[in-house]
């Protein structure tokens, strides 16, 4: 195949990926045949971002939504762009949109609706808390709240 046969193809791939998701560059850029230069791959992604079909800040928008209303936090949330390669700059924009405090006490709240007073019970839900990805700053916050609504 020649590299326009193999460019056309991957287009064709990158579009159906995107017909089901958003999808960052780097995500679409990993998908690239091994036969296809990267500069090639790169141009190809370049053009769909210019034709408005593909998009690192609605991916990133997507991806904030999606994962914050399954209850995962900022610092979750933040890894998982970095792996798709968003810069710093839209992730820091993206994730300013959302109250991780409120966010925090909702999850606490779902998922321990009583309060204790046990220390190792107290660790297990901050440890719960942290591997969902909120600060311990956010993590007291929802602890906070939870002892006023019931106190």
């Amino acid at each position: 195949m020649t590299t326009s046969d193999l460019a056309s193809a991957f287009e064709a791939q990158c579009l159906q990926a995107l017909s089901r998701r958003e999808h960052s560059k780097g995500e679409l850029l990993a998908k690239k045949a091994a036969e296809l230069d990267e500069e090639s791959a790169v141009a190809v992604i370049e053009g769909l971002a210019e034709r408005g079909w593909q998009s690192d800040w609605r991916y990133c928008q997507s991806y904030v939504r999606s994962k914050s209303n399954s209850g995962n936090g900022a610092l979750k949330i933040k890894q998982g762009l970095q792996r798709s390669g968003i810069s710093a700059e839209m992730l820091r924009e993206a994730l300013e949109e959302i109250d991780w405090f409120a966010l925090a006490a909702q999850v606490y709240a779902k998922k321990y609706p009583q309060t204790t007073k046990d220390r190792a019970e107290r660790a297990k839900r901050q440890r719960f808390m942290v591997q969902r990805g909120f600060s311990f700053e956010e993590i007291r916050h929802a602890e906070s709240c939870a002892e006023h609504e019931d106190g």
